[in-house]
């Protein structure tokens, strides 16, 4: 029972002294949502850059051979 009282929002109602930053977090991440979604769909006429990967060279093992 005390944890659901600890839980309850009391006689007074709910504090909604920091809703204001609430929804600065949330209009935030809009922005974030809406600039991604214009930044990829801006980019998709540009054409793939295409290289081959070029073969690895040999190295020589650092150990000399006792024979």
């Amino acid at each position: 029972m005390p944890v659901l009282r600890l839980l309850s929002e009391g006689v007074e109602g709910p504090n909604t002294e920091l809703v204001w930053l609430l929804y600065v977090g949330m209009g935030f991440l809009f922005l974030v949502i809406l600039s991604g979604w214009w930044d990829a769909s801006r980019k998709q006429n540009q054409e793939e850059v295409r290289r081959e990967a070029e073969k690895p060279k040999k190295r020589r093992s650092a150990k000399k051979s006792g024979k």
